[in-house]
């Protein structure tokens, strides 16, 4: 973890205009726990002049189909983001596509500058690292992570479960205060709705299948499908009423 707080200290340095945190790390950073294994950063730029490769390969070893990766061989995958989204040019014909711009373009928008600060395990008051970055917020990160799930293929299949974890632990971290439901209430276009039917259909219709993924994943978390459901129950009828749905 203090390798990658150093890593994203290289990527300030490397000087970029507009970009943001998202990904494992991000979930990580907003649970404050480092909750599953990760070793990659995942970042979105609204950068267009140079594109946020160009400026990244300042600090990188060689160039990647989607990002960079580091002299250490640490991936640092780039979502480009339009900094204005027109609902109009969103393609009609292909809804995840359309979900993915969506998303995207919100986690940008609504990403807020934190300081991260990492400290030893065992002594809290020691401080391991401390960066000020911009954090995609745990509404946008759900968001993201739901619509990302079905669109695994291939080699990517298997972070369907981590993908699911991650909601799963934004979802338990939010539960009583209601900022992710109030906040994707006011998600751009039908992505707020779009969220309601996918948490319905991961953590209720699919309950079983996702406290399996989630077991995978965190084996020593004891995690029923009874739990899920109720979880998914909670945050569904707090979404609907964010959005007056029926």
């Amino acid at each position: 973890m203090a390798d990658l707080i150093e890593h994203l200290a290289e990527v300030n340095r490397a000087g970029l205009s507009d970009w943001a945190l998202i990904g494992g790390l991000a979930v990580m950073a907003r649970l404050a726990e480092s909750h599953r294994p990760t070793g990659d950063i995942d970042m979105l730029s609204r950068q267009t002049d140079p594109p946020a490769k160009a400026t990244l390969l300042r600090i990188a070893s060689e160039e990647t189909t989607t990002g960079v990766r580091l002299k250490d061989g640490t991936k640092i995958d780039i979502i480009e983001v339009a900094p204005v989204l027109v609902l109009e040019d969103l393609p009609e014909s292909n809804e995840q596509q359309k979900l993915f711009a969506l998303a995207h373009w919100w986690m940008a928008d609504t990403a807020e500058v934190v300081v991260l600060t990492l400290v030893d395990r065992d002594d809290d008051e020691r401080v391991r690292a401390r960066l000020e970055l911009r954090l995609a917020r745990s509404a946008a990160l759900v968001a993201a992570k739901l619509q990302s799930i079905p669109t695994r293929r291939g080699t990517t299949e298997g972070k369907r479960e981590s993908d699911a974890y991650d909601v799963y632990r934004l979802l338990q971290a939010d539960r009583g205060a209601r900022e992710i439901p109030n906040a994707l209430a006011t998600a751009p276009g039908e992505l707020g709705e779009w969220c309601a039917s996918s948490i319905e259909e991961l953590f209720i219709v699919h309950a079983t299948r996702t406290a399996r993924w989630i077991s995978s994943v965190s084996p020593g978390e004891t995690t029923e499908p009874g739990d899920i459901e109720a979880l998914g129950s909670i945050f569904g009828e707090a979404l609907r009423t964010a959005m007056n749905l029926p």
